[in-house]
This record gives C-alpha cells, sequence and structure tokens, in this order.
C-alpha cells in the first residue's frame, strides 16, 4: 500500500488557504454588519434618504449593538415633540461618538411648538454638545398672550440676550430683558423682572441636562449651542 506523506510545504500551503479563507470571511462579516447596523440606525432615524456610517473595531462589536462612531446628516429625525433626539439619544448610549446633523426637528412647549434648525450634536463620553438657530420672530409668537422679542448683545457669559415686551395685567405693554439660558435640564428663553415667571422652552429632551447655554443672533435668526449630559 503507497503511504501518503504530508509535507511541510503542504502544510503551509493548507495554513496560508485556510488564512486567505477567514481573512475573506471576516471582509464579508465586517460589511454586512455594518450595512445592517447602519440600516437599523436609519430605521431609528426615520428617514430612508439619511446618510448614516457605522464604525466598530473589531465589527463583531455591531452584534451586540456596539460602535465606535456612528455618523448621521438626515433632514428630519422621528423622534417626537417632547423627546425629538430621544432614539438617537439613547443609541449614543452604546457609541463611543455619535455626529448628528438634522435639518430641522420640532421642539414641543406649553405655548406652542419651535422649529430648530441645523441642529449639530456630538456626543461622546457622556456629554453633548449642540448647536442649533431659530427664528426670533417665531420664537416671539409662543409669548404668552402676545409679544415681541428684540435682540441685544450676548450677556457676560455668551448667554444670548434680548428685550421683550409683553402685556401684563394692570400695568399694560412692559418691556424686560431677558436671555436664554439653561434651566430645569431644559434650554429656555426667561424673561427677568416680571411679577409673574415667563419662561419658553427652545429645547428640552428627557435624555439630555442642558448644563450651559451660549450664543449670538443676527437678523431674524438665534445661533445657540449648548452642553449637557446624558440622562
Amino acid at each position: 500500500m503507497e503511504r501518503t506523506v504530508v509535507t511541510r510545504r503542504t502544510w503551509t500551503i493548507a495554513g496560508v488557504a485556510v488564512v486567505a479563507v477567514l481573512v475573506v470571511v471576516l471582509v464579508i462579516l465586517q460589511f454586512t454588519l455594518k450595512g445592517i447596523a447602519e440600516g437599523k440606525v436609519r430605521d431609528e432615524v426615520g428617514d430612508d434618504s439619511a446618510k448614516v456610517t457605522v464604525k466598530a473595531s473589531p465589527a463583531l462589536k455591531l452584534l451586540f449593538g456596539d460602535a465606535d462612531e456612528i455618523d448621521v446628516d438626515t433632514p428630519t429625525v422621528a423622534g417626537d415633540q417632547q423627546a425629538p433626539l430621544g432614539r438617537l439619544l439613547d443609541r449614543a448610549k452604546d457609541v463611543g461618538r455619535t455626529d448628528a446633523r438634522v435639518g430641522q426637528i420640532q421642539v414641543a412647549g406649553e405655548a406652542g411648538n419651535l422649529t430648530l434648525r441645523n441642529v449639530h450634536a456630538i456626543v461622546e463620553d457622556g456629554r453633548v454638545r449642540a448647536t442649533a438657530s431659530l427664528s426670533i420672530r417665531e420664537l416671539a409668537a409662543l409669548v404668552p398672550g402676545g409679544g415681541s422679542l428684540k435682540a441685544l448683545p450676548s450677556g457676560s457669559g455668551g448667554e444670548p440676550r434680548f428685550s421683550i415686551t409683553v402685556a401684563v395685567p394692570l400695568l399694560g405693554d412692559t418691556t424686560v430683558d431677558g436671555a436664554v439660558v439653561a434651566q430645569d435640564g431644559a434650554v429656555q428663553a426667561a424673561a427677568e423682572g416680571l411679577p409673574i415667571p415667563l419662561a419658553i422652552t427652545i429645547f428640552q429632551d428627557p435624555s439630555i441636562s442642558v448644563d450651559a447655554v451660549q450664543g449670538r443672533s443676527s437678523g431674524d435668526r438665534l445661533q445657540i449651542s449648548f452642553t449637557g449630559a446624558l440622562n
């Protein structure tokens, strides 16, 4: 009976072949998991036109819902007006860094709804840094009983300031100063010196506790930036 002799060269060739197959499988797995993860984020954002990029090393992280970085660029998000970035922020808790750009989102307040535009939020290490713009006229329309806002130079801490004219019972039209501030974990436009407190919610999401606000105005546009911690 003839014996088959397996040479060292044969073993080397077989080993290289196995490694090559494993590399191909890992590459296919990486692209497959990446595509699935990006599709899931796109579904959560709620807009098929959203541009989503997910990065993870190793790719097997994606099996457990983890990722190193997620980039999102979308016209809108599927969050409701009480939690406009809720689902995206929930996802960010399992990601090293999330960079999201949203064309516009609707924020609900007690006095009505407000549209934030050109929203850019970065979430990293449990912290949120965000910028957005809004219409001063649209903000003024939310003043209870009617009123008007006029932009003023920013405060010493960089917070946006304004004068607000409102109708006060028994006093008639009254003009006081106010500022856009972090209050109760939200971004609010708060008037100062009125006998009855007046605050209009600009941004609030239960997933964030806002702790600082800065900004500036130009014409009808108010540009704000704020920071906060993920809840």
